[in-house]
């Protein structure tokens, strides 16, 4: 059925959120017209309604790329369809010499196991033709002669559509470019870098929360990562440029060297130690600190507020954002902002570093610059960290 004009006023319709777009735009797919069977599986397969796979069969076979490279996808992750590789390659390769980027990006990834070959020649085509996240897989690729061979999708559960999902559900399609562009990026990232998933969830969240903070401000400054996205990412409309998966990478190259392991020295806490059986020197403390930072702001109350809750209590991120009435991405804010104000007063309970430190203040200095990554999704290990260290602050350090 060739009706352009007829499938053209149904997109109009579907834009302005009139219920007539969607009549219409099934009734061209019933009538086989391929883009409206696009859009109507699309649509359904973001509903999760049934009957999406049929329709984007049906636009596969009169040759529509974006249908032959959304069954290749379906296929890759077993999503409606059996998980079957080879399948995922043949619709992906259909869709790719159709001149489809995308499809050439992740048909590049699709080979990387079986044919090296020809998972750099898709990346290299996909790379000329503009996708930015071609080229910094390229890049990682070559950056470890001989390392393990990624992953095509990643099991763990530590996708970047998780983490958009969470920040801007209403916005399927920047669901879908992470889906497309980024969850491929993101696996072969942790492959490359040998992540484990703990560190890559680490690295995509910390990575989305520093894209919500003005890009302007004076400590990104000459970030190239953060630099490369100015005027690009406005997280209220979740709009995103397709270089998004390069700065994820220059990211996580940042990220890893700051973990760099610290020079050697003695322990700012100790792990093995009970936090609780020291309560009675890190609570007073932590009240402390929370009283003095919280009539600054309201912001710094409820970070105050929330830092508390993650510390005394060992409450969960989520458990907090339901208690305060907020999403799990403020308090993920608060935890951050928490994380800075009780660095600062920790510093300033330490005074300014002696010209000669004992063994012991350089070690309460390297836990002051720790206090922020056992903030950042803190784990039972972390939270016992921070405590330890709390209470050497508050038997050690100046009233």
């Amino acid at each position: 059925m060739d009706d352009p004009e007829g499938y053209e006023e149904a997109k109009r319709l579907l834009a302005a959120g009139d219920p007539a777009g969607r009549a219409r735009l099934a009734a061209l797919a019933a009538g086989g017209h391929p883009p409206a069977c696009f859009r109507e599986a699309e649509l359904r397969l973001e509903a999760g309604e049934p009957g999406a796979v049929e329709l984007l069969r049906t636009a596969a076979g009169a040759g529509h790329a974006r249908a032959c490279f959304r069954l290749g996808l379906l296929h890759a992750k077993g999503a409606g369809v059996a998980q079957d590789l080879d399948q995922a390659r043949r619709w992906c390769e259909l869709a790719a010499r159709g001149g489809l980027a995308v499809a050439q990006f992740n048909l590049g990834l699709l080979h990387h196991d079986g044919d090296p070959d020809q998972a750099a020649h898709w990346l290299h085509v996909a790379a000329a033709n503009g996708v930015a996240e071609a080229e910094a897989c390229l890049d990682l690729l070559w950056e470890r002669p001989g390392g393990g061979r990624p992953r095509t999708w990643d099991e763990a559960g530590t996708r970047a559509s998780v983490v958009l999902g969470r920040s801007d559900a209403g916005a399927p399609k920047s669901v879908r470019f992470a889906e497309y562009y980024l969850d491929p990026c993101l696996d072969l990232l942790a492959r490359r870098m040998q992540l484990r998933s703990d560190e890559t969830e680490d690295i995509v969240q910390q990575f989305f929360l520093e894209l919500e903070q003005p890009l302007a401000k004076g400590a990104h400054r000459g970030r190239p990562w953060k630099d490369a996205l100015r005027g690009g990412y406005d997280p209220a409309r979740g709009r995103f440029r397709p270089y998004l998966g390069r700065a994820l990478v220059n990211f996580a190259r940042d990220w890893i060297r700051a973990k760099a392991p610290p020079a050697p020295g003695p322990s700012p806490a100790d792990p093995g130690i009970d936090p609780e059986s020291h309560r009675h020197e890190w609570a007073p403390l932590l009240a402390r600190w929370r009283a003095e930072v919280a009539p600054r702001s309201p912001a710094a109350a409820r970070a105050g507020e929330v830092v508390e809750a993650v510390l005394a209590e060992g409450a969960e991120q989520a458990a907090i954002a339901a208690r305060l009435g907020v999403v799990e991405r403020t308090v993920r804010r608060d935890a951050q902002l928490g994380a800075e104000l009780l660095q600062e007063w920790i510093e300033g309970r330490l005074g300014p570093p002696p010209a000669e430190p004992s063994p012991l203040d350089a070690a309460l200095r390297r836990g002051c610059a720790l206090v922020p990554e056992w903030l950042h999704r803190p784990s039972a290990d972390k939270r016992a960290r921070l405590l330890c260290y709390l209470a050497l602050v508050a038997r050690t350090a100046p009233a």
